[in-house]
């Protein structure tokens, strides 16, 4: 699963946008949308719900990262963030929770033609000859 990098503090936080992320948004905003929506202003309220997003995909990734066998690290809270993040660096939290997003969202997709039998290609070469 891929993961948006941020760091705060002096600490990386691996923002992931999974099944549970998604659903607890839902829950929290009412939808991904409007999550997305909410933090959009440049406002008091706005940072507050950046904050506990950036919060909820961090705790998520660093559930994932110990779960693949990584050493532990804190799970950070929202108030983590509110204290930590410097007026520079709001709206790079905010783009990093839209590639969370973004890339939770995204699939990886092969299709036929993107696999090379060489086997095949050798064969249909010689059929031309």
């Amino acid at each position: 699963m891929k993961a948006a990098k941020m760091t705060v503090a002096c600490v990386t936080y691996y923002l992931v946008f999974d099944g549970e992320a998604m659903f607890a948004l839902r829950d929290i905003y009412g939808g991904t949308q409007l999550a997305l929506e909410a933090i959009e202003p440049d406002t008091r309220e706005s940072f507050a719900a950046t904050c506990a997003i950036a919060a909820l995909l961090a705790e998520r990734g660093e559930l994932l990262r110990r779960r693949l066998g990584y050493d532990s690290g804190a799970i950070p809270e929202k108030d983590d963030f509110l204290l930590a993040v410097r007026p520079f660096e709001i709206v790079e939290l905010k783009r990093a929770i839209m590639t969370a997003i973004e890339l939770g969202y995204g699939r990886e997709v092969t299709t036929p033609g993107d696999e090379i039998d060489e086997g095949l290609a050798e064969l249909n070469q010689k059929k031309t000859r």
